[in-house]
């Protein structure tokens, strides 16, 4: 089955939505949809996208402002006018679920495609470089594939649970 990703509705996360039947298989994730991200996103800490496709929530996107530290190399790599930045604005996807009944189809990497395009819109009122995220070190791999890297500075490197990433959208923005 291919699925028509054009076909799904993208929301901001309201109370009347109801998040008791999405599953991602994964507990710390459903827990969050359905017990925290309304209040992370009263509290102005990451809103949430929600996804639905004939009236089922099928996934969701959290999304927050951060900024990223980069090793001596790589400030240098980056440099602006030869000065090398201390931090890069980013935008961080915080949280990104699918359901489960939608496994294999690509809604995740659909959501995925839907938050960069959100976030290069972003990027022209307010200077975004980088999009962050924490991968579970079981999805490493899947991000790598789609041209993340993973962040090396000290501060991201501590954190058995999850390996920092990045993604560089200066090579995704047309040059004009």
């Amino acid at each position: 089955m291919i699925f028509d990703f054009s076909l799904v509705k993208a929301e901001k996360l309201a109370k009347y939505h109801d998040l008791s039947q999405f599953d991602c298989e994964d507990e710390d994730i459903n827990d969050f949809i359905k017990n925290e991200a309304l209040s992370y996103q009263e509290k102005k800490v990451a809103n949430t996208t929600i996804f639905i496709y004939n009236e089922d929530i099928i996934g969701f996107c959290s999304i927050a402002a951060d900024s990223l530290k980069l090793k001596v190399p790589e400030k240098i790599q980056h440099e602006v006018d030869g000065k090398p930045i201390k931090e890069f604005p980013a935008i961080k996807i915080a949280r990104l679920g699918r359901d489960k009944t939608y496994k294999g189809l690509k809604v995740g990497e659909g959501i995925l495609k839907w938050a960069f395009g959100h976030i290069l819109e972003c990027s022209d009122m307010v200077a975004v470089r980088f999009v962050t995220l924490d991968a579970y070190p079981k999805r490493v791999q899947y991000y790598e594939d789609l041209k993340f890297i993973r962040n090396t500075h000290e501060s991201y490197t501590g954190n058995v649970q999850n390996v920092s990433m990045r993604f560089d959208l200066f090579n995704a923005i047309p040059k004009k």
